[in-house]
C-alpha cells in the first residue's frame, strides 16, 4: 500500500489580502424584531383589557330624560294668544295662553272671535235643546196614554172572550204585558222630564245672573278663558299657533322640569347582582365628555329594550331598568344638553 506523506513547514503563515471597506457600515438594528414585538404587545394589551373589562366592569345603554307635562284640553278650543315662547322659564300659576271654546255652530263662515256673546249663545242653545227634549217627551207621553186607554178598553172584552173560549189566553197575557210596558214607559219619561226641567231652571237662573253681571260691569266681561301652568319648568315645545283650533286631546304645549333631569338605564338581566340603589355609574356622553351618576330607582319588573338599542335580526330583550340621577358635584348643564340622546353607562362590579 502506497504511503502518503505531507511536508509541513513549522513557521508557515497564511496569506490573505486586506479588503478595502468602501461605503457606509451595515446597520445591525433588527426592525423585524421590533415590528413583531410591537404587534405582540398590542395583542397582549387588548386581550388583558378585554379580560379586565369583562370581569370587573359591566356596561349598559341609557337615555337622558326630563320629567314633562303635556298640556291639552278636553274640548275643542281656539287659541287666542300665547304669553310665553319656547325655551322660556315658567312658574306655577303663570298664564300660558288664552283661548275660546270652539263653537260648532260658527264653524263655517263666521269668526267666533267676533261674537262677544258666545257664552250666552251656548246657554241659549242648551236651554233650547232641553226644552225640545221636554216637548218630545211630552208628545211621547200623550201618545202612550192614548194607546194605553185603547188597550184597557180592549182588556174587558178580551177577558170575556177567553172565559167563553172564543179567544186564546195567550192573547190576553200579551195584552196585559203591553199595558204594563206602556205604564212603565210613561213613568220613566215623566221622571226624565223632571230632571230636564230642573236643568232648564238652573240654566235660566245662570243666564239671568250672567246678563246682570254683564250689564253691571261690561268692561270686565270677556269670552276668553286662560290656562295657567300646573308646574315649574320651561316650555320646550309649542304645537299650535295663535288663532289655530286645537281639538280635544291634541297637544298644545310641552313643559319640561329641567331640575328633574335623569338617565334611564337598561342593564342586562345577567348583571342583576351588580346593580343596586345608590351605586355610582360612569356616564359617557355622545361627544366624549364624561360624568358620574347615582342609581336612584330600581324597577322591580323587566322592560323591553328600546328599539334604538336593539341589535338587528336579534330577538327583543327584556332588561333591568333603573333611574340614574346626577351625582353630587356633577354638571347639570351638561346633562340638560343631551335630552333624548343615548349615553353609555359603565359600572364596576367590585
Amino acid at each position: 500500500m502506497k504511503s502518503l506523506s505531507f511536508k509541513r513547514k513549522e513557521n508557515s503563515q497564511l496569506r490573505y489580502l486586506e479588503e478595502k471597506v468602501t461605503g457606509k457600515k451595515r446597520s445591525r438594528f433588527n426592525w423585524d424584531r421590533v415590528v413583531y414585538l410591537s404587534i405582540l404587545a398590542l395583542i397582549v394589551f387588548f386581550v388583558l383589557r378585554y379580560f379586565f373589562l369583562s370581569n370587573f366592569y359591566i356596561t349598559a345603554n341609557g337615555q337622558v330624560i326630563f320629567d314633562n307635562v303635556d298640556i291639552s284640553q278636553t274640548e275643542d278650543i281656539r287659541i287666542e294668544k300665547f304669553y310665553y315662547n319656547e325655551g322660556d322659564n315658567i312658574k306655577v300659576g303663570d298664564t300660558l295662553f288664552s283661548y275660546l271654546i270652539e263653537d260648532p255652530a260658527f264653524a263655517v263662515g263666521i269668526d267666533p272671535l267676533a261674537n262677544t256673546g258666545n257664552e250666552s249663545n251656548w246657554t241659549e242653545r242648551e236651554m233650547y235643546s232641553l226644552q225640545k227634549s221636554i216637548d218630545l217627551n211630552n208628545s211621547q207621553i200623550r201618545g202612550d196614554r192614548q194607546l194605553l186607554t185603547s188597550y184597557k178598553s180592549q182588556l174587558g172584552q178580551l177577558e170575556n172572550e177567553v172565559i167563553l173560549g172564543a179567544a186564546n189566553e195567550r192573547d190576553l197575557q200579551n195584552l196585559e204585558y203591553q199595558i204594563s210596558k206602556l205604564e212603565t214607559s210613561i213613568s220613566l219619561t215623566q221622571s226624565e222630564n223632571g230632571v230636564l226641567n230642573k236643568q232648564l231652571m238652573a240654566l235660566q237662573t245662570g243666564a239671568n245672573e250672567t246678563a246682570d253681571a254683564i250689564t253691571a260691569a261690561p268692561q270686565e266681561y270677556s269670552p276668553y278663558r286662560t290656562y295657567v301652568s300646573p308646574i315649574d319648568g320651561y316650555i320646550s315645545r309649542i304645537y299650535k299657533e295663535p288663532f289655530e283650533v286645537a281639538l280635544k286631546s291634541e297637544m298644545i304645549i310641552k313643559i319640561h322640569q329641567a331640575d328633574s333631569v335623569h338617565i334611564k338605564g337598561y342593564f342586562e338581566q345577567k348583571d342583576l347582582k351588580y346593580v343596586k340603589v345608590d351605586d355610582h355609574v360612569n356616564i359617557l356622553f355622545p361627544d366624549g365628555q364624561e360624568s358620574e351618576g347615582v342609581i336612584d330607582r330600581f324597577y322591580s319588573s323587566t322592560v323591553l329594550m328600546p328599539e334604538e338599542f336593539q341589535k338587528k335580526f336579534e330577538p327583543v330583550k327584556r332588561t333591568i331598568a333603573v333611574d340614574i340621577k346626577p351625582a353630587e358635584g356633577s354638571d347639570l348643564d351638561l346633562w340638560k344638553r343631551y335630552y333624548k340622546l343615548s349615553v353609555e353607562l359603565t359600572k364596576r362590579t367590585f
